[in-house]
């Protein structure tokens, strides 16, 4: 979309505000409201931002060693490609941002450099990629407001039962899953009750990985809004209260060659329908399956959601149409045949997440990785390995990997493990209200 296409869209819609924003590191999307003159100018020379926002937690706590910088400006060139109606919010629209150098290069923290890099290999390997995700989120009935005023405990529920795939319990939640495929009309595949009480998965038609990271981000981001506007709230933590089903962000993956379009992962003379290129690539993520789990479950709670028997793609192995296996083979049929990555959790950062599949897939690829047969049944239960205990065991395989660094920048792999050290450390230094029913009185 170029600026004569973007200023129709303005004049035609009556567009008042226009939000530029990015992906921060640890997957919150930052950035600033502007008037449509100051879009102008950050369309045509960019926009700065304090550079502490890509060394940051969610939580905007402060990192070691920040200060030492200086803490100068960082700088982002918006994406005009991805400059689109807001809907769910007045008279918006929204574009996404590239981080990038002083000098105009892509910035080694930007999450969205790192999966075009991804990209860009599989067109220099002869391919085409597709990703699409399947994330999960509650809806909850609670003003947003007493959230931030602290209300984390005591959470009420939309109901008492599970309704997994019940048209009925969509319907008492359409007043906001209804508006949110309004505004994604052609990126959203279908919506449905999941697994847990008030908990809704979206499934989003596949599409180029960068286009699909960008539609997650920008997702996530109107639910909530649109949530909040209802007097709900929306949350995309991965696991919500211990009793309950965790939130996963599944993330499926093919490759299609890109002079004929056909899919490379099919071979209907195969006994199973696939082919050596897909054995490569399920192998280059069996190869990195604990060092990537970082960037598939990238806080301390998302290994909360990680327990065998719950759906969660926890084991080393792969199995066709087996939802026990940590990476889950689709074989119906060319047009379908893909890979599903089934570790993370609804908390990862897309762009990360998918650059970290993709990557992977690629690399075993080129270095043309043999896969162990795949495995059958009840994978929880054969002694398979598993991903990482918590945030440390994870923190602890990146540490160790030097092949996550050839799929990842390695400045945005050291990031990663700052933030997730600090979090570990907030989390070590914190008494809970569970340390104090257990001992208060019997110790």
């Amino acid at each position: 979309m170029d600026m004569e296409q973007i200023e129709k869209l303005i004049a035609d819609h009556g567009i008042r505000t226009v939000i530029v924003a990015g992906t921060d590191p640890a997957g919150v999307l930052r950035g600033k409201r502007l008037t449509v003159p100051y879009f102008r100018k950050a369309a045509e020379s960019g926009i700065s931002f304090a550079s502490y926002i890509l060394g940051t937690t969610t939580m905007d706590e402060v990192l070691p060693g920040l200060f030492d910088t200086g803490i100068p400006d960082v700088h982002a060139k918006p994406d005009l490609s991805t400059f689109r109606l807001a809907p769910w919010e007045k008279d918006a629209a929204i574009v996404l941002l590239d981080w990038v150098t002083p000098e105009g290069a892509p910035h080694p923290l930007c999450p969205r450099g790192a999966l075009k890099r991804q990209v860009a290999l599989a067109d220099r390997l002869g391919f085409k990629a597709y990703a699409s995700l399947e994330l999960e989120f509650y809806i909850l009935p609670l003003p947003i407001s007493e959230v931030r005023q602290g209300r984390w405990s005591d959470l009420p529920l939309p109901s008492k039962d599970i309704h997994c795939y019940s048209i009925l319990e969509g319907y008492f939640c359409e007043p906001v899953i209804g508006r949110l495929r309004d505004c994604f009309p052609e990126e959203i595949e279908a919506c449905l009750p999941e697994w847990g009480q008030g908990q809704f998965e979206v499934n989003l038609y596949r599409a180029d990985p960068l286009a699909m990271a960008d539609t997650a981000v920008l997702m996530k981001l109107a639910v909530k809004q649109i949530a909040a506007e209802a007097g709900a709230t929306a949350t995309f933590i991965a696991k919500l209260r211990e009793d309950m089903s965790g939130s996963s962000g599944h993330i499926h993956l093919s490759l299609r060659d890109k002079a004929s379009g056909e899919s490379v992962f099919y071979d209907p003379a195969d006994p199973l329908k696939l082919s050596k290129t897909f054995r490569h690539f399920v192998a280059g993520n069996m190869a990195v399956f604990a060092e990537s789990v970082l960037f598939y479950a990238p806080n301390v709670n998302s290994y909360k959601r990680m327990q065998s028997g719950s759906f969660a793609g926890t084991t080393r192995c792969w199995g066709v149409d087996n939802r026990t296996a940590g990476f889950r083979a689709i074989n119906e049929s060319a047009g379908k045949c893909r890979l599903e990555v089934r570790i993370g959790g609804a908390d990862l950062n897309p762009y990360l997440g998918i650059a970290t599949g993709l990557g992977a897939g690629l690399r075993g690829i080129e270095l043309a990785l043999e896969p162990p047969a795949p495995g059958s049944g009840n994978n929880y239960e054969q002694g398979v390995e598993t991903v990482p205990v918590d945030l440390a065991a994870a923190v602890a395989a990146v540490e160790e990997s030097q092949a996550i660094r050839e799929i990842l920048p390695p400045a945005l792999i050291d990031n990663a493990l700052r933030i997730a050290c600090f979090e570990i450390g907030v989390f070590h230094g914190t008494v809970t209200d569970l340390e104090r029913r257990r001992y208060m009185e019997t110790v």
